[in-house]
């Protein structure tokens, strides 16, 4: 873990709402030696209630959950808040319910038993997700910059406007900067409310890179793309 995402973490709180009771408390355990503060709820709607009273940097949620499921509950977060990072934990394997959970914008999900190094990992990308909200431009390379606040790429200090289906892949791309992102987990997260043809996600790079370029977001064979890191 980088030294940024370790400061940033160490000064974030995080709601974990999972209703088995020793599960819980030894989660809030290990979250504690990475995080400031852990606010823990046994049922969805406690845990939205905790989310509304305090506001967490990071939501950790069981999938089956008594009063309110963990779907349910990150239905309502969203509605309140598109950017917070939301981690699913589920004992299943079930793949409609995961595809499900994946198209509420999620950092990603962890199946159970949880190993403390892929919760490491995904608390990496939390961090990532929050120091974009800290940083308005981040660079990309030596001649590109994304500027957050005004949503629009920057090369060579010109400024280039982006579509709001560019700038949701732009921003999905450079929260997982480094890593290959699938063609799969992109169309899922960019057309959850509408039907896309096979060649959208085709077409959507093919236009980005006509206004920045072909070297900003690689392909990866057949599998995806990234932005290098």
């Amino acid at each position: 873990m980088l030294d940024n995402q370790k400061l940033i973490l160490k000064n974030s709180s995080i709601l974990l709402a999972e209703d088995e009771e020793n599960l819980r408390n030894s989660f809030k355990k290990v979250l504690l030696l990475y995080v400031k503060e852990v606010f823990t709820a046994a049922n969805g709607e406690e845990a939205f209630e905790i989310y509304q009273n305090h506001r967490p940097d990071i939501v950790i949620t069981d999938v089956k959950m008594p009063k309110l499921n963990g779907l349910e509950l990150i239905k309502k977060i969203r509605k309140e808040n598109q950017e917070t990072p939301i981690i699913v934990t589920s004992a299943y394997t079930d793949k409609d319910l995961l595809l499900e959970s994946i198209k509420l914008s999620l950092v990603d999900y962890l199946v159970k038993p949880i190993k403390e190094k892929d919760l490491i990992a995904l608390l990496e990308i939390s961090a990532d997700v929050l120091l974009q909200k800290v940083k308005t431009v981040v660079a990309i390379d030596e001649r590109n910059a994304y500027d957050y606040q005004n949503k629009q790429l920057i090369q060579d200090a010109q400024k280039i406007s982006l579509t709001h289906k560019e700038v949701e892949f732009l921003e999905i791309l450079l929260q997982h900067k480094g890593n290959l992102v699938t063609r799969q987990t992109l169309e899922d997260k960019l057309y959850v409310y509408e039907e896309a043809p096979p060649s959208a996600l085709k077409n959507l790079v093919f236009k980005l890179r006509k206004k920045i370029g072909n070297d900003v977001v690689q392909t990866v064979g057949n599998l995806g793309y990234t932005i290098k890191d």
